[in-house]
């Protein structure tokens, strides 16, 4: 119990760091008109974001409840709670742990708590930049769009992980990308299910130039 009481302090005090690190930082945001006003309008949808953006996106975020997938390794648990903290609900499971029971949860999720969603399109092993169809079939059994999220920062540390983890230095410029809202029609399967995961996957990496373009004109 002490041990637990511990952790929790310094996750919180981790966390207020965080939220003073980043709350520095200039932020422009740009984006589709329709995402834009979906997300104006309070309108379910579905973030998604490469792995790259992950530590940005979740502090953007963090006052606007969401269900959000969260790998079931241990270091996902640092990650659940730290949502928890930031008001979030997250939901365990990855492509190789439960992944299908895990999009289902989220699925019943979104329809009873009437809450947004967000996940890693590119899962939490990778590869980088390649879309897996977790936030396809799930835009497919809720109806909800998903809106790809992109996001630049500069000055920036990149993290020597597979993902190239960003993590945007204080008083730096960040711009966050709002894509066109991507509709995957009930019934999609097979060879269509793919189509539309390559859809997101291009419209992801067309959001993240998009918000490095933004940037580079400054």
């Amino acid at each position: 119990m002490i041990r637990k009481k511990a952790e929790l302090l310094v996750l919180k005090t981790l966390l207020k760091f965080i939220e003073l690190w980043l709350s520095s930082c200039r932020l422009t945001l740009d984006g589709h008109p329709d995402s834009l006003k979906l997300f104006r309008d309070g309108r379910q949808v579905i973030g998604a974001l490469w792995h790259s953006s992950l530590i940005y996106c979740l502090y953007h975020f963090r006052n606007h409840p969401a269900a959000i997938m969260v790998s079931p390794s241990s270091d996902g648990e640092w990650v659940a709670r730290a949502l928890r903290l930031w008001g979030q609900y997250p939901v365990r499971g990855s492509r190789l742990k439960g992944g299908l029971a895990a999009i289902r949860q989220l699925t019943e999720v979104l329809k009873k708590e009437r809450l947004n969603a967000g996940i890693v399109a590119d899962g939490s092993q990778g590869p980088a930049c390649v879309a897996q169809k977790g936030a396809v079939v799930l835009a497919r059994d809720t109806g909800l769009p998903i809106i790809p999220l992109g996001v630049a920062a500069r000055p920036a540390y990149h993290f020597s992980s597979w993902d190239r983890l960003m993590l945007p230095l204080p008083f730096s410029s960040v711009v966050m990308f709002y894509g066109q809202p991507i509709y995957v029609a009930p019934g999609t399967r097979g060879q269509q299910l793919e189509k539309e995961r390559i859809r997101l996957e291009r419209a992801l990496n067309q959001s993240t130039q998009r918000a490095r373009d933004i940037l580079d004109s400054k």
